[in-house]
């Protein structure tokens, strides 16, 4: 324990890396980005569905991927998530995205 209070940190120390369990994963096809791919908490109440028609060939097709997954105590689901799409999290590059034409192709 370090005695002086300017260099001393408080708090626990965490985990490099851990290993996700219950691991998901499904591909979808969508047109409209404002479509949820999964229902929500609010969908399941009042017991609607999503939408579950299979995209238009005629138009651009998106793909969406959803993933689920179980982590230990203090691991953060969201560098999960960054880490396997290797996109990056600044505030430039979230500000770019868009909802309408062809979402994040255009940055890749």
């Amino acid at each position: 324990r370090i005695g002086d209070k300017e260099i001393s940190l408080c708090g626990d120390y965490r985990k490099l890396m851990c290993k996700p369990s219950d691991v998901t994963f499904a591909v979808k096809k969508y047109n409209d980005p404002l479509q949820p791919l999964i229902n929500t908490d609010l969908m399941d109440l009042s017991d609607t569905s999503t939408k579950s028609e299979e995209a238009k060939k005629d138009e651009n097709v998106l793909f969406g991927m959803v993933i689920g997954f179980t982590l230990p105590p203090s691991a953060y689901a969201t560098i999960a998530l960054r880490e396997l799409t290797k996109r990056p999290t600044s505030s430039d590059y979230q500000t770019k995205l868009e909802l309408s034409g062809k979402c994040e192709r255009n940055l890749v």
